[in-house]
Parts: C-alpha cells; structure tokens; sequence
C-alpha cells in the first residue's frame, strides 16, 4: 500500500457559506439590549456575565512571535487561528450543540469536552491554530536562513488567491475586507491576509525545496522495492468466507458448535483444493453452495471461479493477507484465518506478489466551476466552446495552457497550465479519474467531463513512472523529509508574546 504523503498544503483560502465571526452577546441580545436571564419568581433581569465579554483584542500589528530571521504580527497568526476556527464552524456547524459549543459566547467561557483533558474552546483552537502556523513557520525560517525568497510564480499564486476571494465578494455584494470579516473578524484587510498567505507560500516554497533535494538511483529504488515486503506490489488471490452461523439469542454450546462447524468446512476446503480440486469447486464441496447461489443455471465452472478471484490486488497488512507476501508462499497455497466471530477466510496465492507497471498519468484540466454559471447547460456550452478552440488550434497543448489562466476555477493548477503530474489511479474523483484511465486513452486526447465540481476540460498530457517505482521513490522521499522535517521542528524555536496570544478573538 503507498504510503500516504504528508504534504504540507498550499493554503487556500475557502468560501464559508456559513457566518463564522465570534459573536460575543448571547442568543437573545438585540442591537438595544444585551442579553438577560429573567427570573420568574421576582421578575428581575440579572446580567449573563462572561468574564471574557470585554476583553481588548490583541492590537492585529503588534509582533506576537518571533524566530531567527522571522516577527510576525497578530493578524497573521490571527489567520491560522481563525482558519481553523472557521473550518471547525464550517464542517460541524450542524452538529454544535452535541459539542456544547455555543458561537454567541466567548471561547475562552466554554468548556471543550472533546479530549481527555480539560480546556477551553479557545485553547482548543489555539492549539490547532498554534501547530497549522508554526508548520509554515519554522519552514519559512529556513527558508530566509537559506536565502529563499518569493518569486513572480509564488507572487502570483498569491494574487490569484486573493482575486478569488475578491469574486466571492462580489457575488455576495461585498468587498474583500467586508467579506474577510465575517469568519476572520474585523480588520483582517487584504493586507494583511496577503502577508499570511506569503508566510504560508514561503513555508510551503521550502517544504517542497526539502521533499525533493533528495535524489535517487534506480538501483536505489530497486532495493526499496525488494527489501518492501511487498508493500509497492500487485497480488492475485482467491477468497472465499465460510460463517460460522449462529443467532445471538442461541446458547454458548450451540455458538461454538457453529464455529467448529466453520471450522471443519474450512479445512476440508483446504484439503480439497491441496488435492487438486478447483477453488471454486472445493467452495461449492465443503460449504454446501448450491446453484441455487449462481445467478444462472447454465453459469460454468470457469465463470464461477470469477467469483472468488482477485487479481492486481494492492498491498493489505490485514491478517488474513499477510503469508501472501512470506517469501516462503508458493503459488497455489492456501491460508485460513478466523475472525472473532468465528468465521473463516480461506485464501489462496493465484500469483505471486509482482510489480504494478502501470504508469501514472500526467493530465491538463481547465475547471468550470458549478458555481461560475447559472445552470448546467450553461457551463456545458462553455465547455464545448473552449474544447473546440483547443482542438481546432495549430498547437492544441499550447493553447489549453494559454486558456487556463482566464477560465480554470481549480486554484491548485490554475498557474501550472492545469496540470497534475503521476496521477495514480483512484487519486481523484470517479469521472475523472475514469476519463484518465481509460485503457484506450492516448497522449493529446482531449475531453469534457462531469464532476460533482463541475465541467473539466481535460487533456492528457503525458505518462510518469511506473506506479511500482513512483510509490517507492515517493516513499523514500518521505522518510527522508520527516526525518529532516522533525530535526527542523525540534530546533527552530518560536517565542511567543503570551499576552497576545490570549486575546486573538472572544
């Protein structure tokens, strides 16, 4: 199974439908009045205090951290802060009042009841603010240790950011400061947003600077591969389950009967098979399948040995699993493993473990946003008409890269001419990943395709590594940036201004 790349994000900013601003009076508080608890026995009003209702904000220019080379102000680690603030809103904000988490009072005034220890909902999101910034932080000072600075690319993946907040204003009759503050609070100009977003691209500049400083042979990935385990390899396997059945109302004696039953069927499966007898013929034998369980009468042995046969499985480390990569298996051997309840997993080596030679794809796409047009077939005909001028064109790849500043929504390609390079099967959406893999695909094929993001113009633009190496390099990689990346985070100290960090919001 690849292992999972912790990339640290490029960090973009993302529509909140959803007002996210702290808003620090209670649920019955009016523009006259402030919140009161009535009691009904005297009819007096009493104040609701929350000792943090008044508090002095952190002044956004004061300096709240600092590092070697690196001060940064409030509003800038205000926007880590709130970016998870509002992500949490965002993603749960159905769901609050099972968190106890009321958004009219002030964060420091709620108890968080989610981990083990206690703490407040500001700590809460201090936290998380504190580990999101200080990722970019302590790469960002290596960066400037180093000498690496912004460049017109990194500037314009900025500004391109910042365009894209400025079109969601619009649509919402806003301006960027007004829009901003709704779920990053007041004063969180364009200014200041944009010095976050120079933190983030430098922390992010530097991060991709120590992924791929390494470098590799062949031979290098060679061994990796072979010392794996199989763990970048393709398996082919038969499986079957015989369960062990019984009903939770039945007794202990009558449980274990079951069980031994499953047992007994698993192993005479077993003996069967080691005998000479087909998998699925020693399945049908051993659990009593009858035809009634084929779909037709007149299915044949061969279609139903389909029934059991996994062929290009991925690696799993699941018990059951697990003799197929011993380098002792054999092909044909068979394994059984039980699970709790008794049940038990026979499976048999077809091939093997062998190196997955498929290559990943390299694609162009220019995204229409569902929300750029007003229905469907418009973004449709949008579609159509841009695929036309890129077929159509002398040089069509050149002029799907000209055409995809102006029209692509996808700000994670919108600079790089769309593209996505060594993408490996599954890695994204169904359609599209579907329109990329088609065995029939060709280099220069163009398309149009339906995703639950909209319409994307597609174009493939070429093949990678064989995903076998890819996923072996890539690991390599990893490993050697989290070891660098752990030294990093162990030696570059932040300092902080404590009182600040107190009063970022209410």
């Amino acid at each position: 199974m690849k292992k999972t790349i912790i990339a640290v994000l490029a960090l973009i900013i993302a529509a909140c439908t959803v007002s996210c601003n702290v808003i620090i009076t209670t649920p019955e508080t009016s523009a006259e009045s402030t919140s009161s608890d009535t009691t009904e026995n005297t009819g007096t009003e009493t104040q609701t205090e929350y000792p943090h209702s008044n508090m002095e904000l952190a002044p956004l220019d004061d300096i709240i951290a600092t590092a070697e080379g690196l001060s940064v102000k409030v509003s800038t680690f205000k926007y880590f802060f709130m970016d998870e603030y509002s992500s949490f809103i965002s993603n749960y904000y159905y769901y609050l009042s099972y968190y106890n988490f009321d958004e009219t009072i002030p964060l420091h005034d709620q108890q968080n009841e989610l981990g083990s220890e206690p703490m407040s909902w500001y700590e809460f999101f201090l936290e998380r603010g504190k580990s999101s910034f200080e990722q970019y932080a302590k790469f960002a000072v290596m960066a400037i240790k180093e000498g690496i600075s912004l460049d017109d690319e990194d500037n314009a993946k900025i500004e391109d950011n910042l365009k894209s907040i400025d079109d969601i204003a619009a649509e919402n009759s806003k301006t960027f400061d007004e829009y901003m503050a709704q779920f990053m609070g007041e004063g969180m100009t364009r200014d200041r947003i944009k010095a976050a977003l120079e933190l983030s691209q430098l922390g992010y500049k530097y991060y991709l600077k120590l992924y791929n400083t390494p470098q590799y042979t062949d031979a290098d990935i060679e061994a990796a591969y072979n010392d794996s385990n199989g763990e970048y390899s393709l398996v082919d396997y038969n499986e079957a389950v015989i369960k062990a059945v019984y009903d939770e109302t039945d007794s202990e004696d009558a449980v274990n009967a079951a069980k031994e039953e499953a047992k007994t069927k698993a192993e005479k499966m077993k003996e069967l098979i080691d005998t000479g007898t087909s998998f699925a013929d020693a399945y049908k034998a051993a659990a009593a399948v009858t035809e009634e369980n084929s779909e037709t009468e007149a299915e044949t042995a061969e279609e139903q040995k389909d029934e059991y046969l996994y062929t290009g499985m991925e690696y799993s480390s699941l018990d059951r699993y697990k003799f197929l990569y011993e380098k002792d298996t054999v092909e044909g051997q068979v394994n059984i493993t039980y699970d709790d309840s008794g049940n038990a997993s026979v499976v048999q080596c077809v091939k093997l473990p062998y190196k997955n030679t498929q290559k990943t794809i390299n694609v162009r796409h220019i995204l229409l946003s569902s929300s750029d047009y007003s229905t469907e077939d418009d973004a449709y005909a949008a579609g159509q008409k841009l695929l036309q001028q890129i077929n159509e064109a002398d040089d069509p790849k050149a002029e799907f890269i000209k055409l995809v500043p102006e029209y692509s929504s996808d700000t994670g390609s919108k600079t790089n001419g769309g593209l996505y390079e060594n993408v490996v099967p599954g890695a994204m959406v169904t359609e599209f990943n579907d329109w990329c893999f088609d065995s029939a695909r060709k280099v220069g094929d163009t398309g149009l395709v339906l995703t639950d993001y909209g319409y994307h113009i597609m174009y493939l633009d070429g093949y990678g590594e064989e995903i076998w190496y890819y996923n072996c390099e890539a690991s390599l990689r990893q490993e050697a940036f989290e070891n660098a990346a752990d030294e990093i985070y162990e030696t570059v100290e932040i300092t902080y201004n404590e009182d600040l960090l107190d009063r970022i919001t209410k």
